[in-house]
């Protein structure tokens, strides 16, 4: 049971990132904000999530990416083992 709202908060999350029309520095944390709250409550260690959101902010810096590139392509694309391997 709790496997499954953990998928399907996570879900909801992306979902509401995927529908935003730009995918700015606010949506990114708002996501961030709902997956760190759907896995605190699965009993994921903090610490492990701490670092998960960190690496996840490292990886995607909304920044420096250059004005042609698709924002959501590259969030969607990000392979969640890397987030673990920073």
């Amino acid at each position: 049971m709790v496997l499954a709202q953990l998928g399907g908060s996570i879900s909801r999350a992306l979902q509401q990132m995927s529908n935003a029309t730009i995918i700015d520095e606010k949506v990114l944390n708002d996501c961030l904000n709902e997956i760190t709250r759907a896995l605190l409550q699965a009993d994921v260690q903090f610490k492990l999530v701490r670092d998960m959101s960190t690496n996840i902010k490292k990886i995607v810096n909304l920044e420096d990416l250059a004005a042609g590139h698709n924002k959501r392509r590259i969030i969607q694309q990000i392979n969640c083992w890397e987030f673990v391997s920073l």
